[in-house]
């Protein structure tokens, strides 16, 4: 019944709106310091973030540095991301630099 089909197209859905809440944060000035090091063109969003701010948002997310010497992580959804993880994670990115 095509469910990798489906699968795939909710984490890449639910890449595409983190990635679109980040680009919003970033031109409204309430990210900063966050940029994107690659296109997201599946379910992957490969970004770039102050030095240190991995480890704290890490101990409420759990993602892996891509490149750890330039601070490139890679945040991953799935086929069971929601929308109120991306935006809870959104939010906490926020909350995180802000602090």
């Amino acid at each position: 019944d095509d469910l990798y089909l489906r699968s795939a197209g909710h984490a890449n859905a639910m890449a595409t709106r983190l990635r679109t809440a980040l680009e919003a944060g970033i031109a409204d000035g309430s990210i900063r310091g966050v940029g994107f090091s690659q296109e997201t063109q599946a379910n992957g969003v490969f970004a770039t973030l102050p030095a240190g701010f991995a480890d704290r948002l890490r101990e409420h997310f759990r993602f892996y540095d891509w490149d750890a010497a330039n601070n490139e992580v890679r945040w991953m959804c799935s086929f069971d991301t929601t929308e109120d993880d991306i935006d809870a994670f959104v939010a906490a990115l926020e909350q995180e630099l802000s602090a």
